[in-house]
């Protein structure tokens, strides 16, 4: 018996697959990652009351858990040993321990920090959100350094081979489509002296998955909605087979593929796309007043100061488009294959000015065109710092924008729009100022800043160039938010009388304020809940806002869960 017992094979791994749905009351966002031990999920979600953070969920129960501190969070980074979780909030990284406590700044980064890696021996590697390159940084935290070359286009999405020295990664290049794809990198190569031959053509994020069974690893990728894995030889650096199916209709959003992978052989994806929400017209209570157009998932919405059309981006497409608010039908606004986003609205509705990296450089510059289709893009101003407009006075003679400079942080300039077009700085400190907006009579300027630690909307006086004794300088500064505000730009009310933000909730408050003879700030109320993270705007009249109501039926809310996943590759 004991030999016949010696004799019988091992049993086989057989895959297995189940469903996570949300947590009560929420709704996916787009991140998720399964941790190196594969006993936990984490995952962006947007809870009832508002706004996005991670949740986190042992596969072993049925609960999830949101984690105090990542509201906002723009990416998930296991450590190694699955005790801590790093996370881009803005233009930083951090990181927060799973078992509770406040999260800890480990770095500031020149760019919107995006997803990342975590080293075996401590490095955490990241990429940028539409720009920059593969930065590192000691997990103790530190001054990132650039790991890869400054090219057009961004890369972004590492993962760590099994030395923890190598990873590969997703490059976007401008202009050059025959370029994008997975590329291999090396803690160990300078800047300069990476790999520049491409692995796969893709145009999204990939993984690397190990065997655990010691075999060869596996590159995942997605191809036209499926996920692929080909087998990748990690000691000779190089692909060592075809690529096969594993599965079917995986969404992604933008270039972040929605699939993560433990080392111990767990699988993790979520089909169809993330964010779908309907367009809906409501009331200052919150109350629908009535939807526009078909469910979908939007990043960018800007609305037309008559009210008839909204300029918005969705997942998926690097190109702008325009929205019949009357009829609900959509117009392609922008045909350049980069990345072109963050509309703004002329006074009059004539044109629509938003930011664009197809430069040779790769940074974001700022471009105008008629917004009735007509005529090309029109290059309004270059500079080598990346740039984003973010309001416009309504005499028409002043453009605001962010620009990211590498020892301020994010500051606000104004580009006026006649004469020489020469930029003239607005806020420049070592804090974060964004999102400016102009009051209608032109002489304030909202915006939001970190200068306290956490973000809170400021109102600082504007005085024109050419005005006696101005220099559009900013001098005198009033708070106009109390306990914190999320990263969506302040809206005023068209008479000025009422300032709008969100709160860290998600919620919408309207804030009593006065703009003449001097500015004064008074009673704030919470109008509604905003849920997810698209922004309301509104039209000139402000009797009503633009916003995106979550559509929990109008697709699939579950993420798929697939044990011994190897298992069904091999014959």
């Amino acid at each position: 018996m004991a030999f016949l017992h010696f004799r019988e094979k091992p049993p086989v791994a057989e895959v297995v697959r189940f469903q996570v749905p949300p947590a009560a009351k929420t709704s996916f966002d787009v991140y998720l990652a399964l941790s190196p031990d594969g006993r936990r999920l984490a995952f962006t979600a947007t809870g009832a009351e508002g706004g996005s953070r991670i949740w986190l969920r042992d596969l072993d129960t049925l609960e999830a858990r949101p984690l105090n501190g990542t509201e906002g969070a723009q990416s998930i980074i296991w450590s190694p040993d699955s005790r801590f979780i790093a996370f881009g909030q803005g233009q930083q990284l951090k990181k927060v321990d799973i078992a509770g406590g406040p999260p800890q700044t480990l770095c500031q980064s020149a760019t919107t920090v995006g997803s990342g890696a975590w080293s075996p021996s401590g490095v955490i590697v990241f990429g940028g959100r539409g720009g920059g390159s593969i930065q590192q940084v000691s997990e103790a935290g530190g001054t990132p350094a650039p790991v890869t070359p400054p090219v057009g286009g961004f890369h972004t999405f590492p993962s760590f081979l099994p030395d923890g020295r190598h990873f590969i990664y997703f490059r976007s290049a401008s202009g050059v489509p025959e370029k994008i794809g997975i590329y291999l990198g090396s803690l160990d190569s300078k800047p300069d002296q990476q790999n520049p031959t491409r692995l796969v053509a893709t145009g999204f994020g990939a993984v690397y998955a190990a065997d655990p069974k010691g075999g060869l690893g596996r590159v995942l990728f997605l191809r036209d909605g499926s996920l692929m894995a080909q087998p990748f030889d990690a000691a000779r650096l190089a692909l060592a087979g075809e690529a096969v199916p594993v599965a079917e209709h995986v969404g992604s959003t933008n270039q972040y593929g929605s699939f993560t992978v433990s080392r111990d052989g767990v699988l993790a994806y979520r089909t169809g796309g993330a964010g779908i929400i309907q367009l809906t017209w409501v009331d200052r209570d919150g109350k629908p007043l009535g939807p526009v157009g078909e469910p979908g998932s939007y990043i960018s919405l800007a609305v037309s100061p008559d009210g008839t059309r909204a300029a918005v981006r969705r997942p998926g497409t690097p190109d702008l488009w325009l929205l019949d608010l009357m009829r609900g039908v959509s117009t392609r606004f922008t045909f350049a294959p980069q990345l072109n986003d963050n509309p703004v609205w002329s006074p009059d509705g004539s044109q629509i000015v938003f930011r664009s990296n197809r430069s040779s450089n790769g940074k974001f510059d700022l471009y105008r065109k008629l917004s009735n289709g007509t005529g090309d893009d029109e290059l309004l101003f270059r500079s080598d710092q990346d740039k984003t407009p973010t309001g416009w006075s309504r005499d028409g003679r002043f453009l605001l924008y962010e620009s990211v400079d590498p020892k301020t942080a994010i500051d606000l300039w104004v580009l006026p729009m006649e004469g020489d077009r020469k930029p003239i700085p607005f806020l420049r400190t070592e804090f974060n100022e964004r999102l400016g907006a102009f009051s209608p009579d032109g002489r304030w300027i909202a915006y939001i800043s970190t200068e306290s630690g956490s973000r809170e909307v400021y109102v600082r006086p504007f005085g024109p160039p050419g005005r006696e004794g101005s220099s559009g300088a900013a001098t005198g500064k009033w708070q106009v938010s109390k306990g914190g505000a999320l990263a969506a730009r302040p809206n005023w009310r068209a008479d000025g009388k009422e300032l709008y933000y969100r709160a860290p909730s998600g919620a919408l408050m309207a804030v009593e304020v006065t703009t003449s003879p001097t500015f004064q700030v008074g009673a704030s109320r919470r109008l509604f809940d905003l849920l997810g993270n698209l922004d309301a705007d509104l039209p000139a009249d402000t009797k009503r806002f633009l916003v995106g109501m979550p559509q929990q039926d109008a697709g699939p809310q579950t993420i798929t869960v697939v044990l011994n996943w190897q298992a069904g590759l091999r014959k």
